[in-house]
């Protein structure tokens, strides 16, 4: 029974059903629900931006999650989105202390330290890459997304597709110039060239979901997952950003 609970469970947050995840635990007495059955609804409150009432849920197994990054992550995310941020701080920390492989928790931890001033010398440049844990946690709300990949524009198309647009010819042109003597002259289609060794290099479980239509004067990536498009947007704009890294892929870059 509690296995078939928590597969059903884990299949409407897939759907991002998250009012039959809350409306089906509070059908289980307060006293009958366990540890796991407490952090979906937790995620799904957090899901349906009822952070408080998240939070509430995530106290009452505190105990039980001291050892567990997710519970760390679930309660700093609450606290971020109520733009609790030293409180987000130091749950985020405690996170990537536990799973320092969790980039999701990388990033927000970055975010956090920033909204009170705080940067850290040693925190390398991240790229977000998808991961078992990443299926857990809501997509970037749009404001935080627009500022983190500034100036691509993320596009919500009415077929249902996503896309992100560079008016190419002034971000990283320095770039390009590097092989201005091999033909590269930071066209639509030379960022093409570029993004697509950052995909492959960088985030090949995305090759088969994000695709590129370029122009001359336009760079495009466009997927029908939302996600995913996402994630390699904020990804491929972190790598642009450290000019190490983006030389780097670009030395493999191939004229098209």
């Amino acid at each position: 029974m509690q296995k078939d609970l928590l597969e059903q469970l884990t299949r409407w947050h897939e759907n991002d059903e998250f009012e039959k995840i809350v409306d089906k635990i509070a059908e289980i007495p307060e006293q009958e629900r366990d540890y796991d059955v407490v952090s979906h609804l937790a995620r799904a409150l957090n899901n349906l931006d009822r952070y408080d009432e998240a939070l509430q849920q995530l106290w009452t197994i505190k105990t039980e999650g001291e050892h567990d990054p997710l519970w760390y992550f679930r309660v700093g995310y609450a606290y971020y989105y109520l733009s609790q941020y030293e409180d987000a701080v130091t749950a985020f920390e405690m996170a990537n202390t536990l799973d320092p492989e969790d980039e999701d928790a990388v990033m927000l931890l970055k975010w956090s330290r920033h909204e009170i001033g705080i940067t850290n010398p040693h925190e390398k440049s991240m790229t977000v890459q998808p991961n078992a844990i990443a299926s857990v946690k809501n997509d970037t709300p749009a404001n935080e997304l627009i500022r983190l990949i500034k100036p691509f524009q993320f596009i919500e198309h009415d077929s249902g597709n996503v896309s992100i647009i560079l008016n190419v010819g002034i971000y990283k042109d320095e770039v390009f110039q590097t092989r201005a003597d091999e033909g590269f002259e930071g066209n639509g289609y030379d960022w093409e060239s570029l993004a697509a060794v950052f995909l492959e290099e960088k985030m090949p479980q995305l090759e088969d979901i994000v695709h590129f239509d370029p122009e001359a004067d336009m760079f495009c990536a466009y997927s029908n997952n939302r996600e995913a498009l996402q994630k390699f947007a904020i990804g491929f704009k972190d790598a642009c950003e450290d000019d190490a890294v983006i030389r780097d892929l670009f030395s493999r870059a191939e004229l098209d």
